[in-house]
């Protein structure tokens, strides 16, 4: 059952927590426990706007930065300040995921950020600094010419994943990461190495990124 709710175009202050997370949604934990994974039943109530908010905003200086195709065509920093509602409403539920996930009664975001991946772009194994957990938002996983795999698959490849060392313990021999679909939502620590693999598909895919902690960190975080 869904906690009564306004439009997604009402939202905003108190009103947007109060309704940011769904009634009775819970977080599963994923093989590897330190993995948390959330599906949000309500995507149809506010994704098409959440998806215009970033493609409008893929070519404005002021938030967006292109960068070469290894790690994701083009980013768009500070969900917090675009003034969007739909973004106000995904950023204030990356942030109760942290809190649920990690008994944290706060989650300062250090940076937020969606990438949208083109056929050929991709992401090399990386961790992520200032974070104690990092939040990965699924928005839209793109389309495959013909019904084909488009690929651009989030996955772990950390040797101190026990689901990623099948072979041998502590020698990484098994990438994978949790099936991720549209409206899912993912929080992990932030020094586990993950990727994406080469995405081949002909709409492009979005996905929206938080580095949280518990408390502010001094200084600006880089990007």
């Amino acid at each position: 059952m869904m906690a009564a709710c306004c439009s997604v175009s009402e939202m905003s202050g108190v009103t947007q927590k109060q309704y940011a997370w769904p009634e009775g949604l819970k977080l599963q934990r994923w093989i590897e426990r330190s993995v948390s994974v959330v599906t949000f039943p309500d995507i149809d109530d506010f994704h098409p706007q959440l998806i215009d908010a970033v493609m409008a905003r893929e070519d404005d200086r002021t938030f967006a930065k292109s960068y070469p195709g290894h790690i994701g065509s083009s980013k768009i920093f500070h969900l917090d300040r675009w003034g969007d509602a739909a973004a106000s409403l995904i950023d204030a539920r990356a942030r109760g995921l942290f809190c649920r996930a990690t008994g944290s009664e706060e989650a300062v975001v250090d940076l937020s950020w969606a990438s949208v991946y083109r056929r050929g772009d991709y992401s090399l194994p990386h961790s992520h600094v200032r974070a104690a957990a990092s939040v990965v938002y699924f928005l839209d996983s793109g389309v495959g010419d013909d019904g084909e795999d488009p690929g651009g698959r989030f996955s772990f490849a950390d040797p101190r994943m026990e689901v990623c060392c099948r072979q041998q313990a502590h020698c990484m021999t098994t990438p994978c990461g949790p099936l991720a679909e549209a409206g899912t939502m993912i929080v992990f620590p932030g020094q586990l190495v993950h990727f994406v693999d080469l995405y081949r598909g002909s709409r492009p895919r979005i996905t929206l990124s938080w580095n949280v902690n518990r408390r502010a960190l001094p200084g600006e975080p880089p990007y």
